[in-house]
């Protein structure tokens, strides 16, 4: 009985329940009625229905609805790009030419000259820029595009950063501030987050060389060589090896195979159609690739110009790819320059979306092509003509073993050696003792001092680092025992000792006294 009396009971609840829930709806369903009652049904009409839309009044057409269309209009005229307060600082990409004759390089290095600085010194002369900015470039962003070495010039970097735009005559006001050789050709307004490096997606390097550069190993070069279409050929493909991804870790220094930035992809490289200047012939090659490392594209180049001379066989490429440290020449960097950066991935993003511009430089190609000829390749015929960079960088190919190089001698201990050398009369020290230091490991590229001082020569000339004294072709000269070296690269670029200052193409300190005496250890 309590069971039933139980059942009957929660019966009776959800009678009540919905009966509660039924007059709720049936309350909606009323007032959603009376809603649609109340709807202008003339926005609706239709003729078949007999629902015509009733004519205009006269005043009516003479009113019609202009504010909301005076509105957009507004609204529209309000997203110009440059726009804004004159104070404020803002994110800007600036493009830059300039010729990379006595700078060591772009990037900002403390006591040496180069690009960056003296831009960061224009730009603080016209107050674009504050002091603090000025000895910290971080705290406004600032970036360059590509790290362009020690005498590389650039015909379009770029360099990202914050500043102010309150003057009319921008550009004109920084490239009075500095030297011809470097100038500002324009900016454009960038994102916030736009970063010059980051965001570029591939780079053109130019790399121009007289064309007896190819010429065959016996033949005998003068300024008159004309290069033929057979080698052209031959040299564009040898370049097409270099395309696609490859280990690049034996055409840089200081990166090991299994480091991934070793890793780089080559879009293109070719080699142009030769043209005569002041009598010598040129030719420039031409490189496209996502990113490149430390002197990467003048070992390349370096290489290709080994295997087309005939001083090793294209078996040497396929063992720079390997793990192995192989021997690889590099080419002078008195040529090569950077041409085009190529932001299409930004420019797809942002270049249209009605608030930011187009890192598109094309309507200055005019003026860059003008100080190209004017400051770069003026530069390099120059130095081709009058000091022959190129020939003389000729003369030290057959050091080189182009082979899996051995164990490779500390920095520390190859110039003991050099200072125990400056010290020695007659193959002994002073102290009476034979030499026992290993002469032979003196430089890695591929001299060989003999025990007794003397230089062996192989088949070209060797100038010293101060052009005194010259070894011919299959003749040995004793060295001069007050000489500290008798160096291969007889422009003195970026490596080699000389009077107790060291200049290392793999160090950033390029330049940095140090001290050579025996027994003295220099940290790299």
């Amino acid at each position: 009985m309590q069971c039933t009396h139980g059942c009957e009971g929660l019966q009776e609840k959800q009678i009540r329940m919905l009966r509660r829930l039924s007059a709720s709806l049936a309350r909606i369903i009323k007032k959603t009625a009376n809603m649609a009652e109340a709807l202008d049904l003339s926005k609706h009409a239709s003729p078949e229905l007999g629902m015509e839309k009733r004519p205009l009044e006269k005043d009516e057409k003479d009113a019609p609805d202009e504010q909301p269309a005076q509105k957009k209009v507004k609204q529209e005229q309000q997203v110009a790009p440059m726009q804004g307060r004159a104070d404020r600082k803002r994110k800007v990409a600036i493009l830059l030419a300039y010729c990379g004759k006595g700078y060591y390089g772009i990037q900002r290095n403390k006591g040496f000259d180069t690009i960056e600085e003296e831009l960061l010194k224009a730009l603080l002369k016209n107050e674009l820029i504050p002091q603090e900015h000025f000895d910290c470039p971080q705290k406004m962003s600032f970036q360059r595009a590509a790290r362009t070495d020690k005498g590389v010039s650039a015909v379009g970097n770029v360099v990202s950063l914050k500043m102010l735009l309150n003057q009319d005559t921008l550009v004109d006001n920084i490239n009075a501030s500095l030297p011809p050789q470097i100038r500002v050709i324009a900016y454009r307004r960038a994102t916030k987050a736009f970063n010059s490096k980051n965001q570029c997606g591939g780079r053109t390097y130019a790399y121009m060389t007289p064309t007896y550069a190819f010429a065959p190993l016996k033949k005998f070069i003068t300024a008159e060589y004309r290069i033929t279409e057979d080698i052209i050929t031959e040299v564009n493909r040898i370049l097409a090896m270099y395309k696609g991804t490859h280990n690049f870790h034996n055409f840089t220094s200081g990166i090991k195979p299994d480091d991934p930035s070793a890793k780089r992809y080559i879009i293109s490289f070719e080699c142009g159609q030769p043209f005569v200047t002041d009598g010598t012939e040129f030719v420039v090659l031409r490189v496209k690739g996502q990113s490149f490392m430390l002197h990467h594209i003048r070992k390349m180049i370096g290489l290709m110009i080994a295997i087309v001379k005939g001083y090793c066989g294209e078996e040497v490429m396929e063992k720079a790819w390997q793990p192995d440290k192989v021997d690889v020449p590099k080419a002078p960097g008195v040529g090569l320059m950077l041409e085009q950066l190529h932001y299409d991935g930004y420019n797809k993003r942002f270049g249209k979306d009605g608030m930011h511009e187009a890192l598109d430089w094309s309507e200055y190609e005019d003026v860059l092509e003008n100080f190209k000829k004017e400051h770069i390749l003026s530069h390099i015929v120059k130095s081709e003509i009058e000091e022959s960079v190129m020939l003389k960088w000729l003369g030290t190919m057959h050091f080189h073993k182009f082979d899996i190089k051995e164990e490779e001698v500390p920095r520390w201990k190859m110039f003991k050696i050099y200072g125990d050398l400056s010290k020695e009369k007659g193959g002994k020290k002073q102290d009476g003792t034979d030499d026992s230091s290993d002469s032979a490991d003196l430089t890695d590229s591929g001299t060989t001092l003999n025990k007794d001082n003397t230089v062996a020569a192989g088949d070209a000339t060797v100038v010293t680092e101060d052009k005194s004294e010259m070894i011919m072709s299959g003749e040995t000269k004793t060295q001069d025992p007050k000489s500290e070296e008798t160096t291969s690269d007889a422009k003195g670029e970026e490596s080699g000792v000389k009077s107790g200052t060291v200049t290392d193409s793999n160090s950033k300190n390029c330049g940095e006294k140090v001290d050579t005496s025996p027994g003295s250890v220099v940290q790299s």
